[in-house]
């Protein structure tokens, strides 16, 4: 009877009461059966009143019977779960809101890092790029250099040989002044271990000094030795690497030399030492007046 007036009504509550009083022959999608009853159950005991409102039924004081009792006591119990799986639903939610921005901030991170990595690979790759071209760039360079090199190599080795003979026709003022040089450079050319820059340097350094000292005119003092042994002091004077002349400060021991094979030769001209003193003092300064002088000259 109830049922009939809530329904003819056209009340939800009607709706509620039919569902909690149907025996339920197919099931509800979504929720299960219990939690369904049990809602309806409750909001029955919440609507009753208003039901009998509406038809007129007098109030009267539900009573808890063996057998609505336990349907109470379960009623409670379901709705405190179900309530509390709601809130732990809505937790849920709300920390997977909060870790959803977390991640999409990681994501948005990881996104600017990955694109600034692409990025310096980028440059990475052009500057590798780069280097490997310069690279090319210089290894062609360094192989023409090695060419010039063993070019170079074998033009002071030809000017190493033909050079070695003439250093015996150095005097000896001016070997001493390339004492240095002469140290430093190779008997045998083919065998030197010598850097290029420095043999080129000592050939172009021999060769320097040679061609000043045969452009002037140098006069030294010596200590000679003569043939019965003794020694003397004796003024040189070279004309270059082509001739030289010699005497003491009487012009009583003099002699001409010249440059040979093995080193300088020199021969007794004491017959010519009053006109190499000569010579000596105008060089000297000594000699106010010019004059021609005649001395021997032997031309190879």
């Amino acid at each position: 009877m109830i049922l009939q007036n809530v329904e003819a009504a056209g009340s939800w509550r009607g709706m509620l009461l039919r569902l909690l009083l149907s025996p339920f022959s197919s099931p509800i999608p979504r929720l299960s059966l219990s939690v369904l009853r049990a809602v309806a159950f409750l909001l029955l005991l919440l609507v009753l009143p208003a039901v009998r409102a509406q038809t007129n039924v007098p109030a009267a004081p539900m009573k808890v019977t063996s057998e609505t009792g336990p349907m109470i006591d379960s009623t409670r119990e379901t709705i405190a779960k179900w309530v509390e799986t709601k809130q732990l639903i809505s937790k849920e939610k709300s920390e997977w809101s909060s870790g959803r921005e977390i991640l999409g901030d990681r994501v948005r991170l990881a996104e600017a890092e990955t694109a600034s990595v692409r990025e310096k690979l980028g440059e990475i790759e052009l500057a590798v790029a780069e280097a490997q071209k310069k690279r090319d760039e210089l290894s062609a360079e360094n192989e023409k250099l090695k060419a010039t090199a063993e070019k170079v190599k074998a033009r002071i080795v030809v000017l190493e040989k033909q050079l070695r003979p003439l250093l015996k026709m150095f005097p000896d003022p001016l070997r001493e002044k390339l004492k240095p040089i002469l140290a430093r450079f190779p008997e045998d050319s083919e065998k030197s271990t010598a850097s290029l820059a420095e043999r080129l340097q000592n050939v172009l350094g021999l060769v320097d000094q040679g061609n000043a000292f045969n452009s002037t005119i140098t006069s030294v003092k010596e200590l000679r030795t003569f043939a019965d042994g003794t020694r003397a002091e004796v003024t040189t004077v070279y004309l270059g690497l082509a001739q030289a002349y010699y005497t003491n400060s009487e012009g009583t021991l003099a002699g001409v030399g010249h440059p040979g094979p093995e080193g300088w030769v020199w021969s007794p001209e004491n017959a010519q030492g009053k006109q190499i003193l000569m010579a000596v003092h105008m060089l000297e300064g000594k000699e106010k007046t010019a004059a021609f002088i005649n001395l021997p000259v032997k031309i190879q």
